[in-house]
């Protein structure tokens, strides 16, 4: 069985199983939601103390996972992408859940200047004052899709967002085709709620009188598309890819930068209650 085929209840059994091992006794089990997430997050655990895992499905599997193993077995916690919930009103209360400090754990990491200039430095000769302009105008570019995205969380529209949009950004105006955009997601999104393109807007606009941090509104893994193409187009490096900016930002991306995240100290003071020691 292949890493892609292990389903939620697989993971689920496969942990409570470690967990009643003798061997596991004391160590502090970390869930996540991807497997990109483990390559970033083990440097920054101590792996003697903690064993770092992530659980299929999703971040509502993550968060039941979390739920399920905490009957059993104290010192276990989960790390999920915020998303959107930093923009609301209503306070996060899953138990033994940490959310990241921005939209994802990638966006966090693009907000760095210094991680975000160590890959830019990587693909282009843009000099240093340069790079938080490029930030700026790659989110300016992405921010009408998340708007979209909020949209549907907020309405659950059961919009089928698999559809790219890299190929209609304009690199000149730092926007998306929008309308073409649209089309594209709908021809994907048979049980769409809404399917009017000129009302979406309008709810769009609603939405934009909130003012959002972009670093808040916008997908990290959006961002990562738009850049790639952004690279491949003006850099002139053809062969660069969403993966490969990936795995350069979390390279980038240093132990003493975590540690001054909330996120960070929020799983720190939790460590000191449950009188564990996590951190490298």
């Amino acid at each position: 069985m292949t890493k892609k085929d292990i389903t939620y209840q697989d993971k689920l059994n496969e942990l409570r199983l470690d967990i009643s091992h003798p061997k596991s006794k004391g160590l502090t089990f970390i869930l996540l939601e991807g497997e990109s997430d483990i390559r970033l997050f083990r440097k920054f655990f101590n792996l003697d103390n903690c064993k770092v895992e992530s659980v299929p499905g999703g971040k509502y599997k993550l968060e039941q996972c979390v739920s399920e193993l905490m009957i059993i077995y104290r010192l276990i916690f989960g790390i999920r992408d915020a998303d959107f919930l930093h923009l609301g009103t209503i306070p996060y209360t899953a138990v033994n859940m940490f959310l990241t400090d921005y939209h994802d754990m990638e966006m966090t990491l693009i907000a760095e200047d210094t991680t975000f200039s160590d890959l830019v430095f990587d693909y282009t000769d843009y000099p240093k004052e340069k790079h938080a302009e490029i930030r700026t105008k790659i989110l300016q570019s992405i921010k009408q899709i998340a708007y979209l995205k909020w949209l549907n969380e907020i309405e659950r529209l059961e919009l089928n967002f698999e559809a790219g949009f890299q190929d209609i950004i304009s690199f000149i105006s730092f926007e998306v085709d929008f309308a073409r955009y649209f089309h594209r997601l709908l021809s994907k999104s048979p049980n769409a709620k809404i399917t009017d393109l000129t009302l979406t807007l309008t709810k769009i606009d609603s939405l934009k009188n909130k003012n959002p941090n972009p670093l808040q509104l916008c997908s990290g893994h959006d961002f990562i598309k738009a850049f790639s193409q952004y690279i491949r187009e003006l850099g002139k490096v053809r062969n660069i890819n969403d993966e490969i900016i990936s795995s350069a930002l979390r390279i980038a991306y240093s132990k003493e930068l975590f540690t001054s995240t909330l996120l960070y100290e929020n799983i720190r003071k939790w460590a000191e209650i449950n009188n564990c020691s996590i951190y490298s």
